[in-house]
């Protein structure tokens, strides 16, 4: 044993020398080439750098190996090896390929073998892998020239720039010129005060900052103003980063400069809106709350006129729930505003009319927001009044119900009072009638006499023929007996109309057919039609024409209108007296027209032709005319006159038809 200190530092020595050479010969490939070129000697380590065994590649070509003319080789040309080699040469680079096709890089050192006589027998060398090293710097590489393309590229508004610590610009992008207008050969090697100027905004800053950046400080930004090659002036945005070196010294600034001029001009433009706004908005402020100080003024005022009203007021939800009721209507239905808001509004309707009221309102649209109603209301104390309405819905942007607007009034005494009307006139009517039976009592007579009589002769042959017993007898006084049984029917039924004509009764509307109606009325006065020798002709519809009405009423009026036409006619020729009687229906209305050639009407008297008590005639009471108005409106229509081209007169009696005609009709 050894126990010299020396010694064991000295084979301790000798032991990490070895495991440093054993290491150093693991990463690096050592060779041999002959004059040839083909490899004599390559060391074990190629095996773990490409994989292949030494024995598959001594005596073959070492460029089958090194790929000194690889498509990569002119890509790793330029790159310099920074490591340091022994003698202090830039290495050789070359392309290699392991047995699995990657690529490897691999930095060659050699130099030549010689005999003893000098002569050139070969080479020797090693190779490293640099492969890690080499594709840093491709990706470095290639990543400063995707820089480069977007500097280069770079237009618009930006500029890019680097410039030494004296302000000297050392690289300028070409975009400088669409910003400056100075070409980026010409500003380069310039100092970067010569674009900005002694007076410029924000140059003391600038030099404030650049003296920070001296100092330590590495990143600022700030705007100056700069000049145009123009002479404009340009407002740039700028953001810098120093560079320094290793030893913390300043060595360079680079950064990037943005053309903000029109932004600020904008801004500038935007702000002096904004303060403009600001002060319109202030003066639409005062407006407002001016505005709003008059309508609270206004919402009082008309509040005590909502409230003082007589009529009723009250806004319904789309649900027909109160939102608002003013105190006429409170008080009209003995409830406050609190017990009404938020219930329904159909209770107070009478339950015969609320599906008719349901249906007023379903017809209510956009385009007919507007509707007017009558219906009957049940009252705190059990008694039923009438109510008129004054209904507009208010629609939502879809087209929706959101709200109702009501005015309404209570109308109990007016249809009173119009049922005590309608009362009086049904008596005036009868009078009417009565008169106009008194008028043609003699007429009347005759065609009650006429059957009577027939039926009187009749009977006398019956009793002759059966007095004398002959069989021949008995067979004719069979005929008799129906001829008299004829005759007393026509009897009948001229009393009934008569009678139904005369009587006093309540009106009563029913299914009508205008058809029957007319040729009846014109049956009643058949002896007035000889008597005024007036020829009758009749242009009545095939088809039956049915309305609802009073069968009383329509008699009266057509006969009224009848015999109008014929005492029109009084100073006419024979062979020119003629009326006319048309029906027609369209699906909506029925109109039933008088045509006569009589002596026609006074323009100055056709305006005043249907008022009550106004005649023409010398012995007129002037009212058959005002009847058949009146008759007209309680059926929903209308009578009118007008002048015939030629002679006479058409007057024409408008009625709605009935609904079953109406949709046959449009069917």
């Amino acid at each position: 044993m050894c126990n010299d200190p020396n010694q064991k530092q000295a084979n301790s020595g000798v032991r990490n020398l070895a495991s440093w050479l054993a290491t150093w010969q693991q990463e690096l490939v050592f060779y041999q080439i002959d004059s040839e070129g083909n490899l004599t000697y390559v060391s074990p380590s190629v095996e773990p750098m490409l994989g292949r065994s030494p024995d598959s590649m001594l005596g073959k070509s070492a460029r089958e190996f090194f790929h000194l003319d690889h498509s990569m080789q002119s890509l790793i040309e330029d790159l310099s090896d920074q490591r340091a080699t022994l003698s202090g040469e830039r290495p050789r680079l070359c392309v290699a390929e392991r047995t699995n096709g990657e690529i490897v890089y691999l930095g060659i050192r050699e130099h030549k073998q010689r005999d003893a006589l000098g002569r050139s027998v070969g080479r020797e060398g090693m190779a490293y892998d640099i492969t890690e090293h080499v594709n840093a710097e491709l990706s470095l590489r290639e990543s400063e020239m995707r820089y480069r393309r977007l500097v280069e590229g770079l237009g618009g508004d930006y500029v890019i720039y680097t410039h030494d610590p004296s302000g000297r610009l050392t690289y300028v992008s070409p975009s400088v010129k669409s910003v400056l207008g100075h070409a980026a050969e010409e500003a380069i090697g310039l100092n970067w005060r010569r674009f900005v100027g002694e007076q410029s905004s924000g140059i003391e800053e600038i030099e404030r900052l650049k003296a920070e950046a001296v100092g330590g400080q590495g990143f600022h930004q700030f705007s100056v103003e700069t000049l145009h090659a123009d002479g404009s002036k340009r407002l740039l945005e700028v953001q810098e980063r120093a560079l320094y070196s290793e030893d913390g010294e300043f060595i360079s600034m680079e950064g990037i400069a943005k053309d903000i001029t029109e932004i600020s001009r904008t801004a500038d433009e935007l702000r002096r809106l904004k303060e403009k706004l600001e002060e319109r908005v202030a003066d639409r402020t005062r407006e407002l709350q001016l505005k709003n100080e008059q309508l609270r003024e206004s919402e009082a005022r008309y509040r005590h006129v909502v409230e003082d009203q007589s009529e009723f007021i009250v806004r319904l939800s789309s649900d027909l729930t109160y939102s608002f009721a003013n105190e006429a209507y409170c008080r009209y239905f003995d409830r406050s505003r609190e017990e009404l808001l938020g219930q329904s509004f159909l209770p107070t309707v009478h339950e015969d009319d609320r599906a008719r009221l349901e249906a007023e309102i379903r017809l209510l649209s956009p385009a007919r927001p507007i509707s007017t109603v009558e219906h009957r209301v049940k009252r705190p104390d059990g008694s039923v009044g009438w109510t008129h309405w004054s209904n507009r819905a208010i629609f939502g942007n879809e087209g929706r119900i959101e709200e109702f607007q009501s005015v309404g009034r209570d109308i109990t005494d007016l249809k009173l009072a119009a049922d005590t009307i309608r009362k009086k006139e049904a008596h005036l009517a009868h009078v009417s009638r009565l008169a106009t039976m008194g008028e043609l009592v003699a007429g009347i007579a005759h065609e009650v006499h006429q059957p009577l009589h027939a039926a009187k002769t009749f009977a006398e042959a019956a009793r002759r023929n059966l007095e004398a017993g002959l069989p021949e007898g008995i067979s004719t006084a069979i005929d008799c007996t129906k001829e008299i049984s004829e005759a007393i029917n026509r009897t009948a039924k001229i009393i009934r109309h008569l009678r139904a004509f005369t009587t006093a009764k309540p009106v009563q509307f029913e299914q009508l057919d205008v058809n029957e109606v007319v040729q009846e009325s014109a049956e009643i006065i058949a002896y007035e039609t000889r008597r005024a020798r007036v020829t009758v002709r009749f242009n009545l519809t095939a088809e039956m024409l049915p309305v609802q009405g009073d069968r009383v009423q329509l008699e009266q009026a057509c006969i009224n209108l009848l015999m109008n036409a014929y005492e029109a006619m009084a100073e006419t020729p024979l062979d020119r007296r003629e009326v006319v009687v048309s029906t027609f229906c369209n699906g909506e209305v029925v109109r039933i027209s008088f045509q006569d050639a009589g002596c026609g009407v006074d323009p100055k008297d056709r305006d005043r032709m249907f008022d009550a008590f106004y005649s023409t005639k010398p012995n007129g009471m002037g009212m058959g005319l005002s009847l058949c108005k009146s008759i007209a409106e309680s059926h929903s229509g209308e009578v009118y006159s007008q002048q015939n081209e030629g002679p006479g007169m058409t007057m024409t009696f408008v009625m709605p038809c009935s609904q079953s005609y109406s949709k046959k009709s449009l069917s």
